[in-house]
C-alpha cells in the first residue's frame, strides 16, 4: 500500500525537464548534424578506397614473389 501512494507522489512530483532552444540554436544544432553526417561518409569512402589500394598491394606482392 505504501508504494501505491509513492507511486502516486512521484508522479504528481514529475518534472520532465525541457530544453527549449532559441532559433539560432535549433539551426546551429542542425548544421552541426549534417556535418557530422558528411564526415561519417567520407569516413566510409576514404576507407573504402584504402581497403582496394591495400588489395592492390597485396597482390602486387604476391605476383612480384613468384617471380624471383
Amino acid at each position: 500500500m505504501k508504494r501505491f501512494f509513492k507511486t502516486i507522489l512521484n508522479f504528481f512530483n514529475f518534472k520532465e525537464k525541457t530544453n527549449h532552444m532559441t532559433i539560432a540554436e535549433l539551426k546551429a544544432f542542425k548544421v552541426y548534424q549534417v556535418k557530422i553526417e558528411k564526415q561519417k561518409r567520407f569516413r566510409a569512402y576514404i576507407s573504402e578506397i584504402n581497403k582496394r589500394y591495400n588489395q592492390m598491394r597485396i597482390r602486387e606482392s604476391n605476383s612480384l614473389g613468384k617471380v624471383s
